[in-house]
């Protein structure tokens, strides 16, 4: 079983208790209401400032670990193999736009889907733990062989999408320390190609795509590293990039711009030159490469500005 598989399914249960389904949270007056952009902005650049962990800390560190998707979301846990399985927002709309990849993906899942709702565009999930959107071949630990699995189901996906013709594709994947064939890393110059590869299969004359980039990953759990220094929250920071990790977010980068597709650079909406475990009075990483669903969900104005702009054309 892979790692976002074992994830998924270890923390699933702990997420439905911490978390109220997403409709019950937009409600909810304990959960932080959206941030502006320009809020957004002020928060992430006071954030390598924050030594003392705030005490109206959301979620808390006990709960942190368990706030993922799924927890608003359970369907969406053990991946989403069937274009239509997984759907939000409008979803009687006649408009579509797809969210493609892996876990990077579902992580955002908790601002998109109320993105789609409110700009009335339905939302479909297609995501699988440890497959990245990019044409690549990636290492099956379990199996000790390249993950079959994951080719499978990135073609069945592009090939719905090719049927379904959506407005706006959205690719999100994982970048950092992904193991290739043979369990070695990727080279860049690989990576770039394959995410290439599956902007040119999915652009059509009436549908966009766009790459939303990695975030930095941390070396180490920050949510543990902020438990064991509650005084001291920038001992738990990593530098952005972080140089212990290698990730593919200039190839991804150079791909979109071969390709002409826009590119939307979640990381100022995290991180300044350091990436802190907190922002304002919110956890932002559920485990080492993953956001909350709050903080997700907190940067929904944000993501709103980024897609209603690529809707519009």
């Amino acid at each position: 079983m892979s790692r976002n598989r074992r994830l998924a399914a270890g923390l699933l249960v702990l997420g439905l208790l911490a978390a109220p389904p997403l409709a019950a949270a937009a409600g909810n007056a304990g959960m932080p209401a959206p941030a502006t952009p320009t809020q957004v902005t002020a928060l992430v650049a006071g954030s390598d400032k924050i030594q003392t962990v705030p005490q109206k800390l959301q979620p808390g560190l006990v709960l942190a670990g368990s706030d993922i998707a799924p927890a608003y979301f359970p369907g969406t846990a053990d991946g989403c193999p069937v274009l239509s399985r997984c759907a939000f927002g409008a979803i009687r709309s006649h408009r579509t736009m797809v969210l493609f990849g892996d876990s990077h993906a579902l992580m955002w899942l908790p601002a998109l889907a109320r993105v789609a709702k409110a700009a009335d565009v339905r939302l479909l999930l297609a995501w699988m733990p440890s497959c990245p959107a990019a044409d690549v071949a990636v290492w099956d630990a379990s199996t000790r062989s390249v993950n079959v699995e994951c080719s499978s189901f990135r073609s069945a996906t592009l090939e719905a999408i090719d049927k379904l013709g959506p407005a706006l594709v959205l690719i999100a994947d994982r970048t950092s320390d992904v193991p290739g064939s043979g369990n070695r890393p990727i080279p860049d110059t690989l990576w770039e190609r394959g995410e290439a590869l599956t902007i040119e299969s999915l652009l059509r004359p009436r549908t966009r795509v766009a790459v939303i980039g990695d975030i930095t990953a941390f070396t180490d759990s920050p949510i543990a590293c902020v438990a064991a220094h509650p005084r001291d929250v920038q001992a738990c920071s990593v530098p952005n990039p972080n140089p212990k990790t290698h990730q593919h977010v200039a190839a991804e980068l150079e791909a979109a711009n071969e390709e002409g597709v826009p590119y939307i650079n979640p990381q100022p909406w995290l991180c300044t030159s350091v990436c802190s475990p907190i922002v304002g009075n919110l956890v932002v990483y559920f485990d080492s490469e993953h956001v909350t669903a709050t903080y997700a969900e907190f940067l929904t104005e944000v993501w709103a500005d980024a897609i209603d702009t690529l809707l519009a054309h």
